[in-house]
């Protein structure tokens, strides 16, 4: 606090502005002893939990007449940002890997994890009908057997099982070519990884 010198007359009500600056819980307003007495307190009102969001399940072809898009549009939209995601990763990682950091191993596992996961949604929207994407077909040689990917959940943002086969080709052949570049880059960082 810094140095007050008090008047005579002022001293009660500089105090109370000390009082106020360093317990604001103490400045509440007078009452008197009736108000005291008959008033009841007040609750702040009750409000839902604003981390509890209601959800609310949309489908595919929702989604596609809300927005207006073509239907494959949305499909590309969404592995578009998975796949910005999954190149960073590869980019921090051929970066660590360079330079030998200590972080190199994990950038790596990251850079596959990101690879992970934009390869199972791209397998889920590009799937035929009837067909079911084996376990092990997105993990690189040696992966099996780690438990890293067991049970894991993937999220998507349209039912796959909505997607008429047209636009899961159209899909298949605007992203497709991407993704197969992005994997090889991979493999080819984890192997020169595992060369030094």
């Amino acid at each position: 606090m810094s140095n007050l010198i008090l008047r005579p007359g002022r001293a009660a009500t500089t105090l109370r502005l000390i009082l106020r600056q360093a317990r604001p819980s103490l400045t509440t307003t007078p009452r008197t002893l009736h108000n005291l007495s008959t008033q009841r307190p007040q609750h702040p009102q009750r409000h839902q939990n604003p981390l509890t969001i209601p959800t609310q399940i949309r489908t595919y072809a929702n989604l596609n007449a809300s927005s207006g898009k073509a239907e494959a549009d949305l499909l590309v939209e969404e592995l578009q940002e998975l796949y910005e995601v999954a190149k960073d990763e590869f980019e921090i990682a051929t970066e660590s890997t360079d330079t030998s950091t200590i972080y190199a191993a994990s950038d790596r596992e990251s850079a596959r994890d990101a690879l992970n996961q934009l390869s199972a949604v791209y397998g889920l929207y590009t799937a035929k009908a009837g067909e079911v994407q084996s376990e092990g077909q997105n993990q690189s040689p040696g992966e099996e057997g780690e438990g890293d990917g067991e049970g894991a959940i993937i999220e998507t943002n349209y039912d796959p099982a909505e997607i008429p086969q047209g636009v899961k080709d159209e899909v298949r052949r605007r992203v497709g070519q991407r993704i197969r570049e992005l994997r090889s880059a991979v493999e080819a960082l984890e192997e020169r990884a595992m060369e030094d």
